[in-house]
């Protein structure tokens, strides 16, 4: 029962403290990171977020009757979407890391009373603490992954549409004057509704240019999120 209690209490004092820490080392570095991920600078001029395009080299596909190389392989793995304010690093990197440090005390009745239960429970509170630590360091891994693959995911895709490997989304523009019901009206009102969100252009005689040397998503941006 004591170790039921303890643990969650130290695993979240932990995480909060870590994430804290992890957080401040951040900001330290915001002018740093606000440089290298740029996500304003691929904004589409129809407002959306380019679509994310992940990339694997020397590729292989294998079921039971047949084995399928390619020297290439690009996945949409997100698509294009609308955004009115483009996303940051912080996005990315300060999910699951904004942990509030106060928490609600347990009962006094599941409290350590004698002198062996409080030597337990400050043993299961520092184990607790250190699993909460390495959470929060898991956390940032896992942020700091996905940052860095949709940002890479997006460069990809400019890159891609360039070369005409790639099909830009459409977007319909329906303009009313006004629009709504008896309990609220918008005035002016232009809806935009995509139609098609591109995908990947199959015919290669269409292509513009062949396929440059560039990063995959095994080695993305050096000295990014670290």
């Amino acid at each position: 029962m004591l170790s039921e209690v303890a643990l969650p209490l130290g695993s979240h004092k932990g995480l909060a403290d870590r994430s804290a820490v992890l957080v401040a080392e951040l900001e330290a570095r915001a002018t740093r990171l606000d440089t290298l991920y740029r996500f304003s600078a691929l904004v589409m001029k129809n407002g959306m977020l380019p679509p994310v395009i992940s990339e694997a080299r020397d590729a292989v596909e294998a079921t039971a009757d047949q084995i399928r190389a390619a020297d290439r392989m690009y996945k949409i793995v997100a698509p294009a979407r609308f955004v009115t304010i483009a996303p940051s690093w912080r996005d990315y990197l300060f999910v699951g890391l904004r942990i509030k440090q106060s928490q609600d005390l347990p009962f006094a009745a599941v409290l350590p009373k004698t002198a062996a239960e409080r030597a337990y429970w400050k043993e299961q509170i520092t184990i607790g603490y250190a699993q909460g630590q390495k959470l929060a360091d898991q956390i940032l891994e896992t942020n700091r992954a996905r940052l860095d693959r949709d940002y890479m995911g997006m460069l990809r895709y400019s890159e891609l549409l360039n070369k005409g490997m790639v099909s830009e989304p459409t977007v319909a523009v329906a303009p009313s004057i006004v629009s709504g019901d008896r309990n609220h009206i918008n005035v002016g009102d232009t809806l935009y509704r995509v139609t098609d969100h591109g995908g990947f252009v199959t015919d290669p005689n269409k292509w513009q240019a062949t396929i440059a040397p560039g990063a995959s998503d095994a080695a993305v941006t050096k000295g990014g999120a670290k």
